[in-house]
């Protein structure tokens, strides 16, 4: 049959004969009656290798993204590995064994005696406190020192009296009183030996800050005085400023002006530590506002004069002062002990609260203060 006198239909039978009976690709490929079965078959192909090639191209770009997905997750499982050991540290994958020595090696204690101990020096001596325990000072350089014999004390047995002598220097025996030692003998406290006394004459509150009188002050004095014990004063202060010491200079100097005074009046301030829980109006007072207020109470008292000393324990004395500015007065040291241990030099010493003296009912403190021959 001559291809150009073929029927549609017979075009569309020898291309499905030509094709293997597929399913006829009409509806995508639009054939002519003019066509042969050649030309159909080359327009077949073409149109199939056609679909092939954009089904090859979709299938790579499917094939990119599913490649690329996983290789994100590989560094996200990366990156989470290595935080997770840096966090928790490497992991030991094997159990190591580690000998333990059974013998303990000697070791020879440093000989307290060796180089390593020293005296301390001239210009250097120690504090203890409570909570630091013992703390090494270097002393002011240009302030007297504490040149007691220590063996020159001694401490009577049965009264628990002190006394000193060294032959250039004795000590003659002291009581201070206030208002909590009751109504006291003089004549009786005479008698036992007490050769002078230093008596309260007022004190400012702690807490209110008010400035009053002792209540024994003036018994006191008058009945020291008749029996003929020399006397001094002191005022227990709690002055925040200069304004202030000057207010407490003023109200011991009323309260003495009728009367002789043999010691000094003196500047009684202390560190305040109440059961209740109050807190001193002076608790945080620095050295410098401390040394002024002083030295404020003393021009005061020498303009009627008077002389001015300051009562204080060691911690009091070298903490809170600046001894420098005050070394011309007269130190009355508390210290309860065999010998005095204050570094710098002190003129009188409180070295009991719990005396006892004929004419006291109680406990009363006992002072020495020094005198030369």
């Amino acid at each position: 049959m001559d291809e150009r006198t073929m029927t549609a239909e017979e075009r569309q039978k020898t291309l499905q004969e030509i094709t293997g009976g597929g399913v006829a690709t009409a509806e995508k490929t639009e054939f002519t009656s003019e066509q042969t079965p050649g030309e159909l078959l080359e327009m077949y192909r073409s149109s199939n290798e056609k679909r092939s090639a954009s089904e090859v191209r979709t299938y790579k770009t499917i094939l990119g993204v599913l490649c690329a997905v996983v290789a994100l997750l590989a560094v996200a499982v990366v990156v989470v590995s290595v935080g997770w050991i840096t966090e928790q540290g490497t992991v030991v994958t094997e159990i190591q064994t580690v000998e333990i020595p059974t013998i303990v090696t000697e070791y020879i204690a440093v000989d307290p005696t060796s180089e390593y101990d020293h005296e301390l020096g001239e210009d250097t001596f120690t504090l203890s406190d409570s909570n630091y325990g013992t703390i090494l000072m270097y002393a002011l350089q240009n302030v007297g020192k504490n040149e007691y014999d220590e063996e020159c004390f001694t401490v009577d047995e049965e009264t628990g009296y002190i006394t000193y002598d060294d032959g250039e220097t004795y000590s003659i025996m002291g009581i201070d009183v206030s208002v909590y030692q009751g109504d006291i003998d003089w004549d009786a406290v005479k008698e036992a030996g007490v050769e002078f006394a230093i008596i309260r004459c007022g004190y400012r509150g702690y807490v209110t800050g008010t400035v009053n009188e002792d209540a024994n002050f003036r018994a006191n004095i008058k009945g020291a005085t008749e029996a003929g014990i020399k006397v001094g004063v002191y005022f227990f202060s709690q002055a925040l400023s200069v304004e202030e010491a000057l207010e407490e200079a003023e109200f011991c100097l009323d309260l003495v002006d009728d009367y002789e005074l043999d010691y000094p009046i003196f500047f009684d301030w202390e560190v305040v530590i109440d059961a209740d829980g109050d807190t001193a109006r002076t608790a945080y007072i620095d050295p410098q506002q401390l040394t002024d207020n002083f030295l404020t109470f003393a021009a005061r008292v020498e303009i009627d004069g008077y002389t001015a000393g300051i009562y204080a324990n060691k911690k009091t004395a070298v903490w809170k002062y600046d001894l420098s500015r005050v070394d011309d007065y007269m130190m009355w040291f508390a210290g309860y002990s065999d010998t005095p241990t204050l570094y710098y030099d002190l003129q009188m010493w409180q070295y009991s609260s719990s005396g006892a003296v004929d004419g006291i009912n109680g406990n009363v403190d006992l002072n020495i203060a020094f005198v030369s021959r």
